[in-house]
């Protein structure tokens, strides 16, 4: 698995241009907790910055990869309590809309697993 497939690629920046456009909507977005923006402008650009990176780069060194998929994973499961506490009326909005985000990151994150067993 030397070389990461087109339509991964693809996916990569697409994934990258989604967490862009939350981040501008976050950031002029009315209400939510500091959690729920800190997902928006935080979380989801620098996951998929990395997810860039990794799927772009010729050399992928381990740490890269370990520290990519950890951000990969932190993006899924933070959609994933979102999308609960919407869901449970702990917070306001549509319960799905975040898992839309985790969609990509979660795609990836099943394609890296064995890059995380290579010695």
């Amino acid at each position: 698995m030397t070389r990461f497939p087109i339509l991964l690629r693809i996916l990569a920046v697409a994934h990258l241009l989604m967490a862009a456009f939350g981040l501008l909507v976050g950031g002029f977005a009315d209400g939510g907790q500091w959690w729920e923006r800190a997902v928006l402008t935080a979380v989801h650009p620098v996951a998929a910055v990395f997810l860039v990176v990794l799927v772009m780069s010729g050399e992928r060194t381990q740490s890269l990869i370990n520290i990519s998929v950890s951000l990969l994973l932190l993006n899924v499961i933070a959609d994933v309590v979102l999308s609960l506490a919407i869901a449970t009326g702990a917070s306001r909005g549509d319960w799905w809309l975040p898992l839309v985000f985790s969609v990509i990151p979660l795609v990836a994150v099943v394609y890296c697993l064995p890059l995380l067993r290579r010695p």
